[in-house]
């Protein structure tokens, strides 16, 4: 047979089917031999079957992931995807690579590189033909910047479909919104003070610059409030800082004062003890530490559906920074100031924080303001025609286009 000829034939051609009928002639009396040699298959590899009581035709190596650990890997493959945080390969091989270390699974990858080698990625993807390489769609930095009406319309589509499946359009109180607000521990806008007429320097004396201070946010369409998460800077959390807080809030401590992505579990963790039970919906940013694929895994362990907006248009798609966050920032500068009139030295920090964060929480968080924020973002009531034309003026190029021209007509005669 000529080396073309040989290359064509088909690899183990026994069947499955095959493969029962000889085991069961073996149980039933058949020498292993003739048992081969009647059904087409090697001594060795019924031997192996034998031994293994397994049915089903496998070739080559035995897989490093059982099938049930593949299955469980392209479905949070897929579901990553689908939540706006792609897997890639490399990253691939390292996650695989970090699990079977984490489970005592035996490998043949290379512990220097710490991850999972070509030829075992090339093989699963042969395995899972419904997994695929993609390239990402990308927009150029003109189109990303700010607000655009393809960006706009791609995301309601997308709104209206995970609300559809998941049956929440007239479920208003398992829609959410979370949001973060850093809050320097000072005035967060210029004040506007009474002064004689014509005064050219009017001083308000005030620290420069505060510590900042981060808070979590959470509210529902229905205007459900989740007691907040205040995020301070620094390691050791003193028992104080909970002080004069809102009822239930949670504290943690990290190094910056800011979200990453532990924090941002254990703030899920938190989320879920007040949530609603079943399935609920929580949209939120694309801030980096909003994207690891360990917050997907924290939340579907809650029934919580993530839905990340997209980047640059929180401002008009975000409900609590629409309508939450804005006076929050006025009610804060107001409880600075009646507390630096009742403490002379005008030092707030750590400690003081519940005293001025929680009047400004209650003031701005109620159940009407996050409802306006799920209304004007068009969240709930569905709204996909709910942002003005105006607001993508910016970056719409025909409206762009327009205004060169009327500026040129007159010129032209």
């Amino acid at each position: 047979m000529s080396k073309t000829n040989a290359s064509k034939t088909k690899r183990a051609p026994w069947t499955e089917q095959m493969l029962t009928q000889a085991l069961a002639a073996v149980k039933d009396g058949m020498s292993q031999r003739d048992a081969a040699e009647n059904f087409k298959i090697p001594r060795r590899t019924l031997r192996n079957h034998i031994k293994s009581g397994i049915t089903k035709k496998t070739l080559g190596r035995k897989s490093v992931l059982t099938v049930e650990q593949e299955q469980d890997l392209v479905r949070r493959i897929i579901r990553y995807s689908e939540v706006g945080m792609p897997i890639t390969v490399p990253m691939l091989g390292r996650y695989v690579y970090r699990f079977c270390i984490k489970n005592n699974i035996a490998t043949p990858f290379n512990d220097k590189t710490c991850t999972a080698g070509r030829d075992w990625i090339k093989a699963f993807l042969k395995r899972h033909p419904n997994v695929a390489q993609r390239k990402a769609q990308s927009m150029n930095p003109a189109r990303a910047q700010k607000l655009n009406r393809f960006i706009v319309n791609d995301y309601f589509a997308k709104m209206e479909r995970i609300q559809t499946e998941l049956q929440l359009f007239d479920k208003p109180d398992r829609i959410f919104n979370m949001d973060e607000k850093g809050c320097q521990l000072s005035l967060h806008h210029q004040q506007k003070v009474l002064a004689k007429k014509g005064s050219k320097r009017v001083h308000l004396v005030a620290p420069e610059h505060g510590e900042n201070v981060t808070i979590v946010a959470c509210g529902s369409a229905s205007g459900i409030v989740i007691p907040p998460m205040v995020i301070f800077k620094g390691q050791r959390k003193k028992s104080n800082l909970s002080d004069e807080l809102p009822r239930g809030s949670a504290v943690v401590m990290a190094q910056k004062g800011c979200m990453n992505t532990s924090v941002f579990i254990r703030w899920i963790q938190h989320f879920a003890q007040y949530k609603p039970a079943g399935d609920v919906l929580l949209v939120y940013d694309g801030a980096a530490s909003h994207l690891d694929p360990s917050i997907v895994d924290a939340a579907d362990g809650h029934q919580i559906h993530l839905f990340c907006l997209p980047s640059n248009t929180t401002h008009e798609l975000q409900p609590m920074d629409k309508s939450v966050f804005r006076s929050f920032e006025t009610y804060w500068d107001e409880e600075v100031l009646k507390f630096w009139r009742l403490h002379p030295d005008r030092q707030v920090n750590k400690e003081r924080f519940g005293k001025i964060f929680t009047p400004a929480w209650y003031k701005a968080l109620t159940p009407a303001n996050v409802i306006n924020g799920f209304k004007s973002t068009g969240l709930y009531p569905f709204d996909k025609d709910v942002i003005p034309p105006e607001a993508f003026a910016p970056s719409d190029i025909t409206f762009q286009e327009g205004m060169v021209m009327s500026v040129i007509r007159p010129l032209l005669g």
